[in-house]
């Protein structure tokens, strides 16, 4: 059985036979749908159900509850289900039909929800229901205002824009015909002004419009914030902003307004005073969905140990979204919490379909488990990331590091290599592919790609430094062990003039070059001992060498060294 056809008998039950509050002279149906469209959904529930129990035959009741259910999906699409509040609001309308028969807006409502689904002709089998209830040439005897029947067509076009049908031939007609009945009612232009501004992308009609309606209903702060929506779209955002702080004098309780406000001031990087706006949304509002709605801003605004807060009283009340774990896992990882980061991350993938797993999800994952020194599993991760999408290319060069990590130098080449090969190599990659090479042994390709990432970052002393190692271990040797090439005096020459601004910083850096820079020299001496400066060059790094690290056991190791040249100087 499908889910939109499943009894109704539980909601009969809830909606007829539940112990309801005395109902004051304030909580009547207006109070309710302004609950709704302030995106008030818990408290607005609680009103239509106290109203549905005072007086159970009344179908606007049940209209605008089932609508009020469908816009709690709109506002929060990535963490409410669509199938159950559809089949909620289905059931909803299907017991106002069964309960007032003769009103139409329930048979509008059943179609708002195919064309939502796509099924423009099932939709218009409601409609062509809900209009037979209306006055006609073949209906003369049924008696309606005019009002109630411009409401009906109002609705009728207005679930095209709900559903982004770009019908605009139905919906103008629908349009032109409640206007025809009620040219008094601002609806007719708000909705008017949704077709221009959201079906058809026209902003000066949708304006128009959004000002007849806010002319006919001064104190309504639902046009002025459209208004402000469509100039935040045309990117006038003084203007936008100017419009959202009218809506909130208007009517301070108005939580949209808040929630807008605190995205343009986070544009705009005003983000403590979009903070404040949004704990005003969100106090206003009073529901998980619009907390999950301030905690994906939070992590926009990169303020994640709020967003841990936030997610944390998300979990008191509802631990089944599992997105909110997959919040968690980021944010503690943003917040150098890896082992918590690690705990939530896992969970969320273990708990979600395959499809609702997305690459950066197997990202943070992998950072985590490199974070967690559990690299074999961070190259799994990370290249799945990779797999989802491919233009993510940094991925590769995480996974290659990880590899090099748990010494797979094999495997970290072929990814450092796949990356250059795609001409998406940056500057790390070829200094982290030149070490790679210099673990294999490899020294001449840990050469080149040394050089050319020397090339391209030249102040970057470790890259100097490598490079000196590598073209050491590329030194010829006599039988004796001397140095007889020197190819890497030059670089070390280098890296001693790079390292002289800050001797202490890099103390290890210049020990190893005088280090290798004596060997060489007292090389080229005792190999011929004519050559009096080499021996003067030798004792100089020498001596150099020992003024750094005096307490080096290789100090100790040459101090016979530098006697027997001060001697043979002499």
């Amino acid at each position: 059985m499908s889910r939109f056809t499943k009894p109704v008998r539980v909601i009969v039950g809830l909606l007829l036979f539940f112990n309801f509050l005395v109902i004051t002279n304030a909580q009547d149906l207006k109070d309710a749908i302004r609950l709704s469209k302030s995106e008030q959904f818990a408290p607005a529930a609680s009103m239509y159900k106290k109203l549905i129990a005072q007086n159970p035959v009344d179908g606007d009741l049940y209209y605008y509850y089932g609508l009020s259910t469908l816009k709690k999906y709109y506002s929060d699409t990535l963490n409410v289900s669509f199938e159950e509040k559809a089949d909620s609001a289905k059931a909803i309308f299907e017991l106002g039909i069964r309960q007032d028969s003769s009103n139409p807006l329930n048979f509008v409502g059943l179609g708002a929800l195919k064309l939502i689904m796509k099924d423009v002709a099932g939709a218009k089998l409601e409609f062509d229901k809900a209009q037979a209830l209306l006055p006609s040439k073949a209906n003369k005897q049924i008696k309606m205002a005019p009002e109630r029947q411009a409401k009906t067509l109002v609705h009728m076009a207005e679930s095209y824009v709900i559903a982004s049908i770009r019908d605009t031939a139905a919906t103008f007609d629908y349009l032109r015909r409640a206007e025809k009945l009620d040219n008094k009612n601002p609806h007719v232009y708000t909705v008017k002004g949704d077709v221009y501004f959201y079906l058809l992308n026209d902003g000066s009609k949708a304006i128009a419009n959004y000002n007849m309606a806010q002319a006919l209903d001064p104190l309504s702060p639902e046009a002025k914030l459209k208004t402000g929506q469509l100039w935040l779209r045309a990117r006038q955002y003084t203007t936008a902003l100017n419009y959202y702080q009218e809506v909130v004098k208007m009517d301070s309780t108005f939580a949209p307004a808040y929630r807008e406000l605190g995205m343009l001031l986070s544009r705009a990087g005003r983000q403590e005073e979009a903070k404040k706006n949004f704990y005003k949304f969100l106090e206003l509002s009073r529901n998980t969905a619009a907390r999950k709605q301030f905690v994906n801003t939070l992590i926009e605004l990169e303020d994640y140990p709020e967003a841990i807060n936030q997610l944390n009283e998300i979990l008191k009340v509802d631990s089944t979204d599992n997105d909110v774990n997959r919040a968690l896992g980021y944010s503690y990882f943003e917040t150098k919490q890896y082992d918590k980061g690690l705990l939530y991350i896992r969970k969320f993938i273990a708990n979600a379909k395959p499809e609702k797993i997305r690459s950066l999800d197997y990202a943070y994952y992998g950072r985590l488990l490199a974070k967690t020194k559990q690299d074999s599993l961070a190259t799994e991760a990370l290249m799945k990331a990779f797999d989802l999408d491919t233009t993510k290319i940094e991925l590769v060069s995480e996974a290659a590091l990880c590899f090099t990590k748990v010494k797979k130098f094999d495997k970290a080449k072929e990814h450092y290599e796949l990356k250059i090969k795609k001409g998406k190599g940056a500057p790390m990659d070829y200094y982290n592919l030149g070490k790679v090479y210099y673990s294999l042994q490899d020294y001449v390709n840990a050469d080149t790609n040394l050089a050319i990432f020397n090339t391209l970052q030249p102040d970057y002393i470790p890259g100097f430094a490598w490079r000196a190692r590598t073209k050491s271990n590329l030194d010829i040797k006599d039988p004796k062990g001397f140095n007889t090439t020197g190819y890497a005096v030059p670089v070390y020459e280098g890296l001693i003039a790079m390292t002289q601004s800050d001797t202490v910083k890099y103390m290890k850096e210049r020990f190893e070059s005088f280090d290798y820079l004596a060997f060489y020299y007292y090389s080229q001496w005792f190999r011929d001992q004519k050559l009096k400066d080499d021996a003067a060059k030798a004792l100089e790094y020498y001596l150099r060498m020992s003024a750094v690290n005096p307490n080096d056991e290789k100090v100790a190791i040459v101090k016979p060294v530098i006697d027997l040249l001060k001697t043979k100087i002499k």
